[in-house]
């Protein structure tokens, strides 16, 4: 079988070949910008994987993902993977995420039809639903109201993906993705870590100066964050190459979503940080400068930490269950050992 990915350089994207790797008849064509990303992914993957891999350089945001085809023997690819996304939730961002999430993704999509590929998987984001408290494995409106531009171009390219019919298409839809559930390994990059990283450089602040004041986090304890551990998303990445059917959503997502207090204060456990509080929103009327400037750290990230989402993953279930897989079952005691991870680093 042959796998072409996009964003295979990336944390998940490297865990995915590794996982599918261990069935020796799958060759993988991996495509990468810069020789140290390359070389990077090299290193994380087994050495007897290295002769199944072929790269092939280029760049998504330009026309056929930059690929020369004459200048590269690709044979006809049976799973195109399309990882490659820009990650940010800021709006002065807005033009880049275009390029990167919407247009790199017809790219990708132009270079699949040349490669006469059967099965395009493209990896979107839980988080199309947007504004929505509830999400069910079905394409979202394109008018439907969004909380920052990086959902805006995931929604827009599921829907060019979704309309491609010359060949078969799947979307798998990972909620927050976090370390590894047995080692607690993470990519720093993803979205909890900035906020745990945020919290660590604040608190080395204080504690330079001194300081003994309390700080106060606005938000609303009793919601709940839809955290994924990587391994599990690449379980349902990797049960996709056999089983994701034609014209289907996935959600790589969590049925048991641990609460916001209990995110809070296991972040604090684990940073030693006593000084700091989680505060309701009805209380931000009496913010200091300094909380003002903690807070700050998470205002991107404050749409997810103000309210429970629902997610629907029957379809998810029913493709695990085809290869003897469950969906995702996390304890409040693997979260605890994963965030924990983080901060002994």
């Amino acid at each position: 079988m042959n796998i072409f990915l996009t964003g295979a350089t990336g944390f998940v994207g490297a865990e995915l070949i590794q996982s599918l790797a261990k069935d020796a008849h799958k060759h993988f064509y991996i495509l990468y910008r810069s020789e140290q990303k390359k070389t990077s992914l090299l290193n994380k993957l087994d050495p007897s994987v290295h002769t199944r891999l072929h790269f092939i350089h280029g760049d998504i945001t330009h026309e056929q993902c930059g690929v020369d085809l004459d200048a590269h023997q690709i044979p006809q690819i049976d799973k195109f993977y399309h990882l490659a996304a820009l990650v940010k939730f800021n709006f002065e961002l807005a033009d880049e995420l275009y390029q990167i999430n919407y247009v790199g993704t017809q790219h990708a999509l132009a270079l699949a039809e040349q490669l006469q590929t059967k099965h395009f998987l493209y990896v979107s984001t839980a988080y199309t639903v947007g504004e929505q408290e509830k999400a069910n494995e079905t394409l979202h409106l394109l008018d439907s109201p969004t909380n920052n531009p990086y959902e805006a171009t995931k929604v827009k390219a599921e829907h060019i993906v979704a309309a491609n019919t010359k060949m078969h298409t799947s979307i798998i839809r990972p909620a927050i993705i976090i370390g590894d559930s047995k080692t607690g390994e993470a990519d720093s990059n993803f979205t909890l870590y900035g906020f745990m990283k945020a919290l660590k450089v604040f608190k080395r602040r204080i504690e330079r100066n001194k300081d003994q004041t309390v700080y106060r986090l606005f938000g609303d304890a009793k919601h709940t964050s839809n955290f994924v551990p990587v391994d599990y998303v690449v379980d349902v990445l990797t049960v996709a190459c056999d089983y994701a059917e034609n014209q289907t959503i996935y959600h790589a997502t969590n049925s048991s979503p641990p609460t916001n207090d209990f995110i809070f204060e296991t972040i604090k456990k684990h940073l030693v940080f006593d000084q700091l509080e989680v505060a309701p929103i009805s209380d931000i009327y009496s913010i200091s400068d300094d909380e003002r400037v903690l807070n700050s750290f998470i205002d991107v990230f404050a749409p997810y930490f103000s309210k429970s989402i629902v997610f629907n993953d029957e379809n998810t279930a029913h493709m695990m269950k085809k290869a003897d897989k469950s969906t995702l079952q996390l304890s409040n005691e693997t979260l605890d050992m994963i965030i924990g991870v983080y901060f002994k680093k």
